[in-house]
C-alpha cells in the first residue's frame, strides 16, 4: 500500500493508523520514514478529506497526526472541517452515530472508524471533548450491541427493525423485536477491542474514563481463551460458533483479540497466566498458518475475511477470504510491533 496510492477509505486508514503507531514507537532516526508516509498519503488526498460518514472519518487520523507533530495550521483547519462534518452525521435519539446515512443503524465497526480520528485529535490537542465524545459513542454502541453472556457485541442494530440491505449485506437481518443482528462477528469485535486498548494506552492514570474503559475491555476478552482454537491459535469468523463445521479460522480478528489481551496484561487489568499463553499461541499460530512467503523477502497475509456487512450465520460462513488487504495487514502489524515473547 504505497503512500502515493492512498485512498480516503477506512481500509487504508487502518494501515495509516499503524504507520502513526510505528512513528510513536520508533527512535528519532527511524521516525522520518513513517512521517513521510503519512504526509505523502495526506497530501495526495488533501482535497478529498471529509468526515460525512464513519468510514470517511477514519482517514482524518492522518491530518490529526500531522497537526500533532508539526502544529501547522493547515492540518488543524482540515481536522476541524472533518470534525464539523462528523457532528452532522445521522444519530439515534440518544446521540449514537449511525453507520449509514439513509437509515439509523449502529455497527460495531463504527467505534474504530471514528475512534482513530477522535483519539488522535485528543492526543494532538489535549482537548477532552474528543475523548468524551469517543467514550460516549462506545457506551451508546455497547448499550445496543453487547451480548451479556459472552461480553462480545453483535454486529449491528437497526432503529426500526426493517429489512434493508447494503451492497454486501443480507436482506432482513434485524430481529423484528430487538432490531439487533444475531451474530457476533470476529473482526467487528476486534475493532472495538483495539479501540479500547488504544484509548487505555493513551489516557493518564487519573482519567475519569479509565475504570469504565478497563471494565469494557475486560468483559470483551475474559472468555476469549476458551474460544481459541488450540491447534492453530486462531479465533474463528464467528468466535462463539467455534465447533461448527462451516466456520473457519480468521486471522484479522485473531491479531486484534491477541492485541487486546496483551494490552490488558501490560496494563495490569488481567493477571492469570492463561492469558499470556493465549497471546503466545495466537502469535505463533499467525506466523505458521496465516503468513506465506512472497518473492523471498516479503510476507503475505492469509485467512483474512473480505469486507463484510451484516447477515445471518450462513452469510458469515460464506464470506470469502482475501490476502494482502490493507486492513488485514494493519491488524498483523499492530499486533506484531507490540508483541513481546
Amino acid at each position: 500500500m504505497p503512500a502515493n496510492k492512498y485512498r480516503w477509505t477506512w481500509q487504508n486508514a487502518s494501515l495509516l493508523n499503524v504507520m502513526v503507531k510505528q512513528y510513536d514507537l520508533s527512535s528519532e532516526l527511524e521516525r522520518k520514514k513513517y512521517f513521510d508516509y503519512v504526509e505523502s498519503a495526506m497530501q495526495k488526498t488533501h482535497k478529498k478529506a471529509r468526515g460525512k460518514s464513519p468510514n470517511s472519518v477514519a482517514s482524518g487520523l492522518g491530518m490529526a497526526f500531522l497537526y500533532r507533530i508539526t502544529k501547522e495550521e493547515k492540518y488543524k483547519l482540515k481536522c476541524d472541517k472533518i470534525f464539523n462534518e462528523y457532528q452532522q452525521i445521522r444519530r439515534t435519539n440518544e446521540g449514537a452515530v449511525s453507520h449509514l446515512s439513509f437509515t439509523t443503524q449502529l455497527w460495531d465497526d463504527t467505534v474504530y472508524m471514528i475512534g482513530v480520528f477522535l483519539l488522535e485529535m485528543y492526543k494532538a490537542t489535549g482537548d477532552e471533548k474528543y475523548l468524551d465524545e469517543l467514550v460516549l459513542q462506545i457506551t451508546l454502541h455497547r448499550d445496543k450491541l453487547q451480548n451479556k453472556e459472552w461480553g462480545l457485541w453483535v454486529h449491528g442494530w437497526d432503529s426500526d427493525a426493517k429489512s434493508r440491505c447494503t451492497f454486501c449485506g443480507q436482506w432482513g437481518w434485524p430481529d423484528s423485536a430487538s432490531g439487533r443482528s444475531t451474530e457476533l462477528w470476529g473482526r467487528g469485535n476486534g475493532w472495538v477491542i483495539v479501540t479500547l486498548s488504544d484509548i487505555l494506552k493513551a489516557i493518564p492514570e487519573n482519567s475519569k474514563h479509565k475504570k469504565t474503559l478497563e471494565n469494557y475491555l475486560l468483559e470483551m476478552i475474559v472468555k476469549l481463551p476458551e474460544l481459541q482454537d488450540k491447534e492453530t491459535g486462531h479465533w474463528y469468523q464467528l468466535p462463539i460458533r467455534n465447533t461448527e463445521q462451516k466456520n473457519y479460522i480468521e486471522s484479522s480478528c485473531t491479531a486484534m483479540f491477541a492485541y487486546g489481551i496483551m494490552t490488558a496484561i501490560n496494563l495490569g487489568i488481567i493477571s492469570d497466566p492463561k492469558y499470556k499463553t493465549t497471546v503466545d499461541a495466537a502469535y505463533n499460530g499467525l506466523r505458521k498458518h496465516s503468513l506465506t512467503n512472497y518473492k523471498e523477502k516479503y510476507l503475505k497475509t492469509l485467512n483474512v475475511c473480505k469486507g463484510t456487512c451484516i447477515g445471518d450465520k450462513d452469510y458469515y460462513f460464506n464470506r470469502k477470504t482475501k490476502r494482502e488487504k490493507p486492513s488485514g495487514l494493519a491488524t498483523f502489524l499492530n499486533f506484531g510491533i507490540n508483541y513481546k515473547p
